[in-house]
């Protein structure tokens, strides 16, 4: 494992690289050509069948995409000319009630799922998202994070009302840090999987994915927050 005092000097920097819900899941990617990210953006609904579902947030300064849910009001954010970009529509009772997002950049790559399952428990979330990964990775060894970690200001935001409850597990699995995360917002079961290189784990558990995740829950629950100052930010 990767010594905590080398990750824990990053974290200026690091926030600064995901500065803020709005770009958090579309970090420095070099500004494209007026309107081409939001023509990237039509492309992948339309490769989807997925215009009707969705609303093209994006704007006209190209540096990233977004794509609101219309049903649970999840924004999904997505760097621009990823080859990993992708939305999915998967078969449910009502059209559009299970889609996932998928984008890649410096923090990683990542997928983020929405399915609408009221009376869904929030250990009952879990529980499938983390079997789903499992079964995908038998040999995954679980990942431990460092005690300053633990205590980080980032990570301190998953526990501080009024972000939604979410649990979260970190594997090491061939060679790539992979994590789980569940939620229940309202009706909406969010879950995100976030992997990076192995030689990154400690930075990603602590800073990279917990802040993805952070922006995430925020958005869809309305809770205001500050990455830049998490000390004071809900």
């Amino acid at each position: 494992m990767k010594s905590w005092a080398r990750c824990g000097a990053t974290l200026a920097a690091t926030v600064a690289l995901c500065a803020g819900p709005g770009a958090v899941w579309a970090q420095a990617s070099a500004p494209s050509p007026a309107g081409r990210a939001k023509a990237e953006g039509d492309t992948l609904l339309a490769a989807a069948k997925a215009g009707d579902l969705f609303d093209n947030l994006t704007t006209g300064d190209g540096v990233g995409i977004k794509l609101k849910h219309r049903a649970s009001g999840l924004i999904c954010e997505f760097n621009a000319g990823f080859a990993t970009n992708s939305v999915i529509v998967f078969d449910s009772a009502q059209r559009g009630d299970e889609i996932a997002c998928s984008t890649g950049g410096p923090a990683g790559d990542r997928t983020l799922y929405a399915t609408r399952a009221p009376g869904r428990t929030l250990d009952q979330a879990f529980a499938h998202d983390l079997a789903e990964v499992k079964r995908s990775h038998p040999g995954a060894q679980d990942y431990d994070l460092p005690r300053a970690a633990v205590d980080g200001p980032i990570l301190s935001l998953l526990e501080r009302p009024p972000m939604p409850l979410s649990r979260t597990a970190r594997f090491i699995a061939d060679h790539t840090f992979t994590s789980v995360s569940s939620a229940m917002v309202g009706d909406w079961s969010l879950e995100f999987r976030y992997t990076c290189p192995e030689e990154r784990q400690d930075l990603a558990a602590a800073i990279l994915q917990p802040t993805l995740w952070v922006a995430t829950l925020a958005q869809i629950a309305k809770v205001p927050i500050n990455l830049v100052d998490p000390k004071q930010a809900v």
